[in-house]
Parts: C-alpha cells; structure tokens; sequence
C-alpha cells in the first residue's frame, strides 16, 4: 500500500503520529506534526530532526494546512501563469513521490 492510499505520519522518530490539521514540511521533503514542528522549528538555526540538513532559508520550513478549505483551494493558484502552476503542482507530487520511496520507507 502506498502513502498516498493511506496516511502521513510524524517523521519526528519518537513520535509517528497520524498526520491531521497542521503540519510543518521542510525542504529535505520530511514532514511533522504541529505539535514537534512549533517545538523543533523555534530553535535558530533550525535543524531538521529526520536528518539533520540546516534549515536557514525563509520558505525552508512551511506550516501548511492539510485539509484546507474549498475556498483556500479555488483561491490559493488565482492569477498565476499555467507554467508556474504545472511547477509547483509537480514539486507537490514530487514530494509524495519521495515519501514513497522505498529508501525514505527504510529510513523513516
């Protein structure tokens, strides 16, 4: 079964929470749940507690909404330029893509 047909968990290795509400995403592609990300993400520098990669950049550690609203969702892409929503649409996917991998499966 992949990820996608079930569920995220906590990629904070004490925890593995299922995933629900709020998240926190880091660009090294890990994922955790709102109550690690507040407490790991707080600290300067922020170091990514799956693999500790340095997180320094300003969009390098994202707290997103996991089920966001209708409204969100029609707004959130308005006025960008197809090339730039195909961008970003395939950087999602790529994301889920690693998650179900079978080295990050290993590793996690």
């Amino acid at each position: 079964m992949s990820l996608c047909e079930d569920m995220l968990l906590c990629n904070y290795r004490r925890c593995r929470l299922k995933l629900s509400g709020y998240a926190w995403v880091t660009a090294c592609s890990h994922i955790f749940c709102d109550q690690h990300g507040s407490g790991e993400f707080s600290r300067s520098p922020a170091i990514c507690p799956a693999c500790n990669s340095t997180l320094s950049g300003k969009l390098d550690i994202v707290r997103t909404e996991l089920s966001p609203s209708e409204e969100y969702k029609a707004m959130v892409l308005a006025g960008l330029r197809p090339e730039i929503v195909l961008d970003i649409s395939s950087r999602a996917l790529a994301f889920w893509t690693v998650l179900d991998s079978p080295y990050f499966l290993l590793t996690s």
